[in-house]
């Protein structure tokens, strides 16, 4: 158990300077340049598109140095690993309370083979679901923390440097309620996803696919393509956790003042924006971007 949260801690470490960048871009901060580049590998027309995330992270490098690049690792390792923990004490336990009550079936979903696997369905895909909302609830802090840590890098603000100061200026800027930032969103998010994902996954592995180990992978896969529906929940969490926090970041041009989360998610979709930050590759800007046309570099490659 020990070497498999060392293993995803290291997992997390090396990959964070991703998952920062994408974070920064969620946020609204575009520091580079769009450049016009053509659609569909450069076969179709010609849109603006802003840098790759990886020409995002060596900006990070420029300005912050190697270290810069692991801002907001810590909280983020530790949210990790007490949602990890508390989903699997919930989800073991409330597993042996149902295994311990099981009681013989009836006799119409003994003659009903359907009826069967909708009961087994809702009551594995429930306990999935309640167990997921508590490690969500038990890390939502420390993913408060790390988002606002990372948010610092736009306005070069140090309140939140370490989980010690986060936590007081968590506590005095927003009061007990500020831990929970963007909780909403984030919790519906992954309960959508977990219901969509169980149920498309379990039903193609019924009909169509036999051998375990390959529905393993199915469930997965099915998990990332649903995981883009319910993105927009995953960009209002994190928009929300900084909102009104009193950073650059958190007020305009980078976002409006959100009466809540419901604001965000149709603020964000009106203007086309609702999977900002979800693409590594091909940026291409969207919406209102709040850059000028003039800073608009014509002809460079920035894809």
């Amino acid at each position: 158990m020990a070497a498999q949260y060392v293993a995803s801690a290291g997992l997390t470490a090396v990959f964070h300077p991703i998952g920062y960048a994408k974070v920064l871009i969620q946020l609204g901060h575009e520091p580079l340049d769009p450049g016009l580049t053509k659609t569909w590998f450069g076969l179709g027309k010609e849109k603006f598109c802003y840098p790759n995330i990886f020409k995002y992270i060596g900006h990070i490098y420029k300005t912050d140095g190697f270290l810069g690049l692991y801002r907001g690792v810590g909280p983020r390792i530790l949210s990790g690993f007490v949602g990890n923990y508390v989903d699997k004490i919930v989800l073991k336990a409330v597993k042996g309370q149902r295994l311990g009550a099981k009681s013989e079936p009836t006799e119409l979903e003994a003659n009903d083979e359907l009826i069967v696997w909708c009961k087994t369905f809702f009551k594995q895909t429930s306990e999935e679901v309640l167990a997921k909302c508590c490690g969500v609830l038990a890390s939502q802090p420390l993913h408060v923390i790390m988002i606002r840590q990372m948010a610092q890098f736009v306005g070069g603000e140090t309140e939140y440097n370490s989980i010690f100061s986060s936590v007081t200026e968590i506590y005095h800027n927003d009061g007990i309620f500020g831990y929970f930032a963007g909780l909403a969103p984030r919790v519906i998010g992954e309960m959508l996803l977990i219901f969509v994902s169980n149920f498309v996954s379990q039903l193609f592995n019924k009909y169509f696919v036999e051998d375990k180990e390959l529905q393993t992978y199915c469930g997965a896969g099915f998990g990332l393509l649903f995981g883009q529906f319910t993105y927009p929940f995953q960009l209002a969490s994190n928009v929300m956790a900084v909102n009104n926090a009193g950073l650059v970041v958190s007020r305009y041009p980078f976002m409006d003042n959100y009466t809540s989360w419901v604001d965000c998610m149709l603020s964000l979709r009106g203007r086309g924006l609702s999977h900002r930050g979800s693409a590594m590759f091909f940026r291409y800007v969207k919406g209102e971007s709040g850059i000028s046309p003039s800073v608009f570099v014509a002809g460079s490659k920035q894809f």
